[in-house]
């Protein structure tokens, strides 16, 4: 597939834009260490969107970074990211008593411009923790949207066991938060299973990848290893 430049590294805004963000903690340690941080989290997203509209079209929680698909409504980016990351950061600091700035820096932004660069990166957030080797398959790591696009639901509602909170509010939380009409839009018919094609298909998207972590200067996955 040819390689296009589709996205720029640029504060630009206009209602409706549509963003590939990324955040890391500071000096790469971890953001989330338990599940209740992941929910925090997630409850900080709800309550920016509450203020200042805007949608998720793919979303995944590293251990230390995560990313986000986001079309913005009203309202710059700036003021979301803001309004999602300062509250958590207050939360974390003082569950763990921590003193300092929780994340590194401000965080890295590419606007998009054309529906196949969008594509690519909704895969490339959803293979982020297969990339990283903390899971083999996308569907198998429970704080992504990825399960919500071919199950309908998250992975971590599909046994007795992890249907308790705050596993069950993390799957919850995710299907209210992320709209998946754009992405699944794209594809033809069955698109649930035309997408984790996509996603998990053998065909290369090597030159893409490495496009995309150019763009979000991300050089490796900042694990904390």
């Amino acid at each position: 597939m040819e390689a296009i430049h589709l996205a720029r590294q640029i504060r630009e805004w206009c209602p409706g834009a549509v963003y590939h963000v990324m955040s890391r903690g500071n000096r790469r340690l971890a953001l989330f260490k338990d599940e209740e941080d992941y929910l925090d989290f997630l409850f900080c997203i709800q309550k920016a969107r509450e203020r200042y509209p805007f949608h998720i079209h793919s979303l995944c929680l590293m251990t230390n970074h995560f990313h986000l698909l986001i079309k913005t409504d009203g309202t710059e980016l700036w003021k979301i990211m803001q309004r999602m990351l300062h509250p958590y950061a207050r939360i974390f600091n003082g569950k763990y008593h921590f003193s300092g700035h929780l994340f590194e820096g401000r965080y890295v932004s590419c606007l998009i411009e054309d529906d196949r660069y969008f594509l690519e990166v909704s895969r490339y957030i959803h293979l982020n923790p297969v990339k990283a080797r903390m899971v083999r398959e996308p569907l198998d790591y429970q704080y992504s949207s990825y399960g919500i696009f071919v199950n309908h639901r998250n992975p971590i509602g599909q046994s007795q066991e992890v249907q308790q909170t705050p596993a069950r509010q993390i799957s919850e939380m995710m299907s209210d938060l992320v709209t998946t009409g754009r992405v699944l839009g794209a594809f033809r018919n069955n698109s649930r299973e035309q997408y984790r094609m996509f996603v998990e298909g053998r065909i290369s998207h090597a030159e893409q990848e490495l496009l995309i972590q150019k763009d979000m200067k991300e050089d490796d996955l900042w694990l904390p290893w």
